[in-house]
């Protein structure tokens, strides 16, 4: 996704949402707090669905102006308030019956997934961790080493 496509994306699909989430939280009203949950939850969804399927439906490296223009009406019916939404639909329609026969599939593997990520995270902490300590450890071994040397010439 290029920069041109990115920053519309980004401001119709996730900042105006977001301020009025926070709006529909604050006026304490559950219904709007819910279909901006059902929003979200399908935003994540269509977002690892465009990173999957970006190269193969826009190839190029530009963007064809067409496509972005697809992708803005999608997210605007997504979050459109009338009873017809695309979020209500998706959620209501194709997620959350998936989820529902699939939930306990689901919730297995999303487990195994944080359960290699937090490994590879702490492999990886472990070993900068272990690196710097190795550097320190070297520059005391040689300072010690070059005040030994300076000791010896006195």
């Amino acid at each position: 996704m290029d920069l041109y496509t990115l920053i519309p994306r980004t401001l119709v699909g996730v900042a105006y949402p977001a301020f009025a989430s926070l709006k529909a939280v604050l006026s304490d009203s559950p219904e709007s707090s819910v279909a901006w949950l059902r929003y979200w939850v399908v935003l994540g969804v269509f977002s690892v669905v465009e990173l999957l399927l970006d190269p193969l439906v826009n190839p190029l490296v530009y963007s064809f102006p067409t496509y972005l223009v697809l992708k803005c009406l999608f997210l605007v019916w997504c979050m459109a308030p009338v009873e017809w939404n695309g979020s209500d639909i998706i959620f209501n329609q194709v997620l959350f019956p998936i989820f529902k026969e699939h939930h306990e599939q689901i919730e297995e593997q999303a487990e195994k997934a944080k359960l290699s990520i937090t490994d590879k995270l702490e492999m990886f902490f472990k070993k900068n961790k272990t690196d710097k300590v190795e550097k320190v450890v070297k520059k005391a071994e040689k300072a010690a080493k070059d005040v030994k040397e300076e000791l010896k010439k006195e």
